[in-house]
């Protein structure tokens, strides 16, 4: 542990921290909901074999009931405010991207950006996993554009 500190650049204590916390924050979870990992390489080579169509079928399907699970199960209710707490906490441990957030000044104007490397199928099923999570936790439905590398999803709260 302590070369790993060394070459992060990070007291022995900080890398005991993160892991802590990575551990409290996510790899319980995990554990309990049977999760496999599988190196982004490999992952995303099984996804370029599936039919666009299929692939957004799918990701809508698992968008509707798995975040809700989670919700109830970490925070104990399904609110904008909680999915955007999963979304960030599946971006930092699971691999799904990396994560940004700009609410504009009045508190009322979202833009969600994700950006990964995992090409344009997963954009795809972000995109469809991310509409329908936001619908049946949140009850809304943001306009998602993609890129290969990229989702931004933009919506307007009350």
């Amino acid at each position: 542990m302590q070369k790993d500190a060394k070459a992060k650049r990070i007291s022995l204590n900080a890398l005991i921290g993160s892991i802590m916390t990575k551990y409290a924050e996510m790899d319980r979870y995990d554990e309990r909901y049977d999760t496999i990992t599988l190196k982004q390489e490999s992952f995303s080579s099984i996804l370029q074999l599936i039919e666009d169509d299929k692939l957004a079928e799918v990701a809508g399907k698992l968008g509707s009931l798995i975040p809700k699970q989670f919700l109830f199960f970490w925070f104990k209710k399904a609110d904008l405010e909680t999915f955007l707490r999963y979304l960030s906490l599946v971006c930092r441990y699971n691999g799904f991207g990396e994560y940004e957030v700009d609410i504009d000044d009045a508190g009322r104007t979202y833009t969600i950006t994700l950006i990964h490397n995992m090409g344009e199928k997963w954009s795809i099923f972000l995109r469809n996993w991310l509409e329908q999570g936001m619908k049946t936790t949140a009850g809304i439905i943001p306009k998602i554009d993609i890129s290969k590398n990229t989702l931004v999803a933009r919506f307007h709260v009350s």
